[in-house]
């Protein structure tokens, strides 16, 4: 059930407000059992099924919780029922993610022939998202920073359907506290209002931005063999932004949802795309799963690297640690591993390793350049630096985050380099062939630059989309800055929009609101899936 079907926003979810509603007068359980079978009805939609599997992976993750809290004063037995858990956890994510692909990369080198023709095992919707953050529970169970839940706690925490299937990846820090907090239940008005308006600005992120770039975009990859120059970076651009506006407007939507209940999300996507550097672009984008890959793999990676360099007997002072040997060791060592999971976690071909190993080169490149450039005067760095500066660091962030996501698309390696061929050259440039034939000289010279193809209907129209698509994205605030006035997310805000742009209960934003759902309602029929529903 997407957030976008009819069946959802007329069926699914007022019957789950109203059923909240109801159900939190007469107190707090009744609540929480309302929202848990809710949740897993929505989850259940697509597959009934699937209600057994994350039935299983409950059960199985609560039960390892309790064992490794009451086992606190038994440190290897306790270590030993983290290991097996998440064991068991990564298994279940290898045979549902990986383990086809893997036998069919040796099938078609003609090993394992008994497993050639076989059918491919279904993935289940948000399976990444509920195991990481089960793992992630059982790690803070064992370091002691959860209390002693209880089952329904539990339950709500890991299938609250507004993060189920694409996230965000919630702490249990931040949501249990929600949860047991018993003025939280019962509808509020104060929520209802911003959240819908977010909702619908989701809402048209999705379907009038993100979905209208999705057949060009699959259109182009699918050619990137003969794709020219022109095409090749209309693909990759129109890719770029689709991603942008699909997870941004899902995001949104995710937030708004857990507002009605009221309850609030991290916040999970600031402008990415406004970075200045790499490592502010992954503090911008999918930031629930940033700070969850800091917080579980690279910081214990990072940790264990220390470790083994005193144990060597390694100095370990500032400027020791200010050493190309060092910096290798404890920063490049690490943040290329974490980004290498990373990017196998999104999926199991290799296009994803490289996608991941490319993120991982550019954030070690980042943070040799803070470690190793020459130290600007003192005072220097908190000065706003001139615009041009800003407009440099912006493109060249933004053009290490296309090349990545020219992979991060792609069926193949090989698509993906198919598509890079073109956006260099190396397919030519494109001829408008008919209209070439008839044109003067300045045309027949700016078709064979590929300029003059620019200006055939089809073409301004794809070229004016990307440029309106742009100038959202760069020059306009984003929705938590239009929304800030509501708090919509945990922790910081970043600085609120202009006045004249902030979201007030005013009949203005009312009238705004109105007609915007009524366009988001009429675009509804060529919704597709969201990306990030296939990790």
């Amino acid at each position: 059930m997407l957030f976008t079907s009819w069946p959802f926003l007329l069926v699914f979810l007022p019957l789950a407000i109203a059923g909240y509603g109801v159900t939190s007068l007469w107190g707090r359980t009744p609540a929480i059992l309302w929202l848990i079978a809710a949740s897993l009805t929505f989850y259940g939609f697509w597959a009934p099924y699937l209600i057994v599997l994350i039935s299983i992976s409950i059960a199985f993750n609560y039960g390892i919780s309790v064992a490794i809290r009451r086992t606190a004063d038994r440190p290897g037995l306790q270590k030993g029922l983290l290991i097996g858990g998440i064991t068991v956890d990564l298994l279940a994510l290898f045979y549902y993610k990986y383990a086809y692909a893997l036998l069919s990369f040796f099938a078609g080198y003609g090993y394992l022939s008994a497993f050639q023709g076989m059918a491919s095992v279904v993935l289940p919707l948000g399976i990444s998202f509920f195991t990481f953050t089960q793992i992630g529970y059982l790690v803070d169970c064992r370091d002691g920073v959860t209390k002693d839940n209880s089952l329904s706690d539990y339950v709500l925490f890991v299938t609250f359907f507004p993060h189920l299937i694409a996230g965000p990846i919630l702490h249990n820090g931040e949501m249990m506290p929600q949860f047991a907090d018993r003025s939280n239940y019962g509808l509020r008005a104060r929520n209802i209002a911003p959240a819908l308006t977010l909702f619908v600005l989701g809402m048209l992120k999705k379907s009038l931005l993100a979905d209208t770039l999705s057949p060009n975009v699959a259109a182009g990859f699918a050619s990137a063999a003969s794709m020219q120059l022109v095409g090749g970076w209309t693909t990759a651009l129109s890719y770029s932004l689709q991603l942008y506006f699909d997870f941004s407007g899902y995001s949104d939507m995710a937030i708004a949802l857990a507002m009605l209940f009221n309850v609030r999300f991290p916040p999970n996507f600031n402008s990415p795309y406004k970075a200045r550097n790499i490592v502010d672009f992954w503090q911008r984008w999918h930031m629930s799963l940033t700070r969850y890959l800091t917080q579980y793999l690279y910081n214990p990676i990072a940790m264990a690297m220390r470790r083994s360099r005193i144990a060597r007997g390694r100095p370990m002072t500032r400027k020791a640690l200010e050493t190309p040997g060092a910096f290798a060791a404890l920063v490049a060592y690490p943040t290329i591993l974490t980004m290498a999971l990373a990017g196998i976690w999104h999926g199991a071909g290799l296009q994803f390793l490289v996608f991941g190993v490319l993120h991982g080169l550019y954030l070690t490149i980042n943070h040799g350049w803070r470690m190793f450039r020459p130290k600007p005067p003192k005072g220097a760095e908190k000065r706003e630096p001139p615009l041009p500066q800003i407009v440099l660091s912006m493109a060249i962030t933004y053009f290490a985050v296309l090349l990545g996501q020219v992979f991060f698309r792609a069926a193949s390696c090989g698509q993906a380099v198919d598509l890079l061929a073109a956006m260099v050259g190396l397919h030519g440039v494109e001829h408008n062939g008919a209209a070439v034939e008839h044109a003067g000289m300045v045309k027949r010279v700016l078709a064979h630059l590929g300029i003059f193809d620019l200006f055939t209907p089809a073409r301004i129209k794809q070229l004016a989309q990307i440029a309106v698509s742009f100038a959202i994205c760069w020059f306009m605030p984003n929705t938590q800055q239009i929304m800030a006035v509501a708090e919509p997310v945990l922790g910081n805000l970043p600085p609120p929009a202009p006045r004249w742009l902030q979201w007030g209960p005013t009949p203005r934003w009312a009238v705004t609101i109105a007609f915007a759902a009524l366009l988001a309602c009429l675009s509804l029929g060529g919704t597709s899936e969201f990306l990030y529903f296939q990790f």
